[in-house]
């Protein structure tokens, strides 16, 4: 389906698919979205894509508990259990390529750009280790390296890796120490933030976590997934304070774009958060909280108008919203502004 996104959604809503909350049409069951459900409020209102995500052999794309990436050009990386390891997307939904092998578990997928080179850093969660590749699957760095040294609690449950804007990257043991680590570009370690806890400067699981850029000086915006909150940190990991209302449905991921925070909300559901921390629109929100946070519902019971466990996301270019669920049925969810 090569459209344009504006035309894409308006083919939406005036096809045959056209949807709205609470109704089904076509199957509106399965791994892969078969009808386009609008969902959201005001003036951020989104639909989804029909048929996006989907392999060539019309299966799904297999397990999935990791993250995705998008690159310049708007193709969809999409991190998976098994080996490939890395399924390669256009922004339309059509399945392009796999990376090499070698990459598969990644639970988190950060890109980034080095001259007119753009790389994916990933935390390859079963290996306990982070690498560095290229766009064709080819590893070039691989951390902790010599230069890091031990990082107190261990390298285990790395669950995400950001590169701040002067270089500087960071290691979240959200499944391990609950610690983040500063490192230098090179590995070095600068500083070991955190641990397990409650309170200030504590997390009860630091899963996620993206680079605010709403305040002036960046911030980093973690989700402590299992604390039911949101925290601002400094980019010398120093607390600023809780972002948002609390309890939130264990906020697994959080993507940010212009004045607004995208959160996978890993019991059923994704909201936009403003630079207030106010919910401004829900998306999916599933009302069987029997689905909530799992992974092992089979395909014939994931319904096209509810999330079940949203784990990762991105934003896209055009202000679409990409989703990873953990899934052993391995759902993707792209949604486009219906403006």
């Amino acid at each position: 389906m090569k459209q344009p996104p504006a035309l894409l959604v308006a083919l939406l809503l005036t096809s045959p698919l056209d949807a709205h909350e609470g109704h089904h049409h076509g199957d509106g069951v399965g791994a892969i979205i078969t009808t386009a459900t609008v969902t959201g409020s005001g003036a951020h209102e989104y639909v989804t894509v029909p048929g996006w995500g989907a392999p060539p052999n019309g299966e799904n794309i297999g397990p999935l508990h990791g993250d995705l990436a998008v690159d310049k050009a708007g193709n969809v990386y999409v991190a998976t259990t098994v080996e490939p390891g890395i399924a390669v997307f256009d922004r339309f939904g059509n399945y392009c390529r796999s990376l090499k092998e070698g990459l598969a578990g990644m639970h988190s997928l950060t890109m980034v750009t080095e001259g007119d080179m753009q790389f994916i850093w990933g935390s390859q969660l079963k290996k306990n280790r982070a690498v560095k590749f290229d766009l064709e699957g080819n590893i070039v760095s691989i951390l902790p390296n010599e230069k890091t040294g031990e990082l107190e609690g261990g390298i285990g449950g790395l669950t995400e890796l950001l590169v701040g804007p002067d270089g500087h990257i960071y290691l979240l043991m959200g499944y391990g120490s609950k610690k983040i680590h500063k490192l230098k570009s090179d590995g070095t370690l600068v500083k070991t933030y955190g641990g397990r806890g409650t309170g200030k400067d504590r997390f009860k699981s630091c899963h996620g976590a993206g680079i605010d850029h709403r305040y002036g000086e960046p911030r980093l915006l973690v989700c402590d997934r299992d604390g039911r909150r949101m925290i601002h940190l400094t980019m010398d990991l120093n607390w600023i304070g809780i972002y948002g209302e609390t309890p939130m449905r264990r906020p697994a991921d959080v993507a940010l774009r212009g004045d607004f925070a995208a959160v996978a909300e890993f019991e059923g559901r994704v909201v936009l958060m403003d630079k207030a921390g106010k919910v401004v629109s829900v998306l999916l929100d599933n009302p069987d909280r029997n689905q909530w946070a799992m992974e092992r519902i089979p395909a014939e019971e994931l319904h096209d108008n509810a999330f079940t466990a949203p784990h990762g996301i991105k934003w896209g270019a055009q202000g679409q919203i990409y989703v990873t669920e953990h899934s052993n049925a391995g759902r993707l969810i792209a949604l486009f502004p219906k403006k």
